[in-house]
């Protein structure tokens, strides 16, 4: 019965494509949203998957549709879309949840291709189960570390433009995670994920994870921040090192802390600690890290200053 009434809502959607002369991109998108709100409230498993494969074929259909590059998508849930600010692609993603609350997602990339005069399609399946070195690898749509994209911050280095995509990934029954992945595109257009951008940071990573407990919320986001950088000079007066006040955009997040100092290294133990900021900052094509940000938020509106008498105590 739910397959028939599936295949009912596939057929409903394209009943108001092809009679018009022009396709019904926002009927299509109304449709792609009820099928994607069912993947993600059906119980049984063997249904979300089945379910989560229609969507994929129907959202494949309308986006190989004459001018579906086009549309905005401005009413989509339960799936990301995000255009490039130079609108050069497209690129949707979304997930689903298995009994074991094992996260698994899924994806396109949509991009024009200019030796082949057409936009392409390229599908985008989870292979994170099936990377060894998921922080230093570079490869194509095929090797795809999945998540859920939720900002794009275009970098430009000589003559390669990388996008900076900032996402979310459930993981599994212990942990989610926040990524700071790369993606360009070579000569042939093709989609390749991952990129030596990261300038002083930790490790030597060609995507950014962070992996953290379940039960914790964390901030990454693009952001223009008013901040504190210590010069490196210490003041014998204040016994700590001097800082200079620096405001621009930059990519912020929390610094990930063990919850427990015996379990430094396992991440369902791992938590974000909202006084300790960390950053990325655009230096010369590259993502300069820095160690301490003093965050705050330039758009606060802070109270006026407002002069109270002292009272003094007198003895009587």
């Amino acid at each position: 019965m739910k397959r028939i009434l599936t295949i009912l809502v596939l057929q409903s959607a394209f009943f108001f494509v092809f009679p018009q002369k022009s396709p019904d991109f926002r009927a299509l998108e109304d449709s792609l949203v009820a099928l994607r709100d069912r993947v993600m409230t059906v119980p049984d498993e063997e249904t979300r998957i089945s379910l989560n494969e229609d969507f994929m074929t129907m959202l494949e259909g309308v986006l190989n549709m004459p001018n579906s590059f086009r549309h905005s998508w401005d009413s989509a849930r339960n799936f990301s879309v995000l255009t490039s600010p130079d609108n050069n692609f497209k690129i949707f993603t979304w997930h689903i949840v298995k009994d074991d609350l094992e996260t698994e997602n899924f994806g396109f990339v949509h991009v024009y291709n200019e030796g082949r005069k057409k936009y392409v399609l390229y599908p985008l399946y989870d292979k994170r189960g099936a990377i060894d070195y998921p922080k230093t690898l570079v490869g194509n749509h095929n090797r795809w570390y999945g998540a859920v994209y939720y900002r794009i911050i275009p970098v430009k280095a000589k003559n390669t433009t990388y996008y900076t995509l900032l996402g979310w990934n459930g993981n599994d029954i212990f942990t989610n995670q926040k990524i700071i992945e790369i993606l360009h595109f070579n000569k042939e257009m093709t989609p390749i994920f991952g990129g030596r951008v990261f300038k002083d940071f930790p490790e030597k990573v060609s995507r950014v994870i962070f992996e953290y407990s379940k039960n914790a919320t964390m901030h990454l986001d693009y952001e223009n921040q008013e901040f504190l950088v210590s010069t490196g000079r210490y003041n014998p007066q204040t016994r700590d090192y001097d800082y200079k006040r620096q405001r621009c955009n930059m990519i912020i997040f929390e610094e990930l802390i063990p919850m427990d100092e015996s379990m430094p290294s396992v991440p369902a133990f791992i938590v974000p600690e909202s006084s300790l900021n960390q950053g990325f900052v655009e230096e010369d094509g590259k993502w300069r890290f820095l160690k301490n940000v003093r965050g705050s938020n330039p758009d606060k509106v802070r109270a006026a200053y407002q002069h109270k008498n002292r009272n003094y105590y007198q003895v009587q």
